[in-house]
């Protein structure tokens, strides 16, 4: 398939949302997840923090927050430099839209970057207890992020899933873009996840919330993809796109 100006592997323009040949749920033995986008948000506390002082209005609903965080991972979409996630002139990006989403302007925006990504550890609760539902129905899980080298612990403290027998659902691997030194999109990073399933990659769907790492990455490693994308930030794309875990799951159960 070709890829688009934004660095999305794409097709005919079109406004879909799930199916299409990056989703086929009859042709789904096991599905691996991001982390950041799909269970875990920027924390919005600094947030809040840093709207009071510039004097920006806080908006009255939690929500707004995520949906600045998914204007971000469209403008990184759209983005033309090279994506690099460790490179901070590369999010730089997302923090521009995340702020002007909030009603951000002027040279606040460049204060504003401060107190964004401080953490990600708000808790996308709905998207956890999907996924709960998904592997107790017996759906072989695994997890891919690019991360800081602290993928299991997150899982493990943010109540989402352990590798093995324990008191969270288990999954069959926790991969860390740090731990094992290959990031997305470098299909690479998906090789132990895939080698712990135990199935072909066509028959195994990645689900995460960009479109330069996770739609990338994933079709580069012959997997199928579903993209979170619950605003509709990525309608001119024509890759599997989803609300939320919901969603997928009303699909793959």
């Amino acid at each position: 398939m070709p890829a688009d100006r934004r660095g999305g592997v794409v097709g005919p323009r079109r406004q879909a949302r799930l199916g299409g040949v990056t989703f086929r749920p009859g042709d789904v033995d096991a599905v691996v997840f991001d982390i950041g986008g799909v269970f875990t948000y920027p924390d919005y506390g600094p947030v809040e923090e840093r709207l009071d002082e510039i004097g920006v209005t806080r908006p009255s609903e939690l929500s707004s927050y995520r949906r600045a965080h998914h204007a971000g991972v469209r403008a990184l979409s759209d983005a033309r430099r090279p994506t690099v996630e460790h490179d901070q002139d590369f999010w730089a990006v997302y923090d521009e839209a995340y702020g002007t989403t909030l009603g951000v302007g002027g040279h606040h925006l460049a204060e504003f970057r401060v107190a964004v990504r401080l953490g990600w550890s708000w808790v996308h609760e709905e998207n956890v207890r999907a996924f709960h539902r998904l592997v107790a129905a017996g759906m072989p899980a695994a997890i891919v992020s690019n991360n800081d080298g602290t993928a299991p612990d997150q899982m493990r403290d943010y109540g989402v899933c352990q590798v093995g027998p324990g008191p969270l659902p288990p999954v069959v691997a926790i991969v860390d873009s740090t731990l094992l030194g290959v990031a997305k999109p470098d299909p690479a990073i998906f090789a132990p996840a895939l080698d712990a399933i135990g199935r072909p990659a066509e028959r195994v769907l990645y689900v995460g919330d960009t479109v330069h790492a996770d739609v990338r990455g994933a079709v580069a490693a012959g997997m199928q993809v579903v993209q979170l994308d619950p605003f509709d930030h990525h309608a001119d794309f024509d890759h599997a796109r989803c609300r939320d875990l919901d969603e997928l799951l009303e699909h793959l159960l």
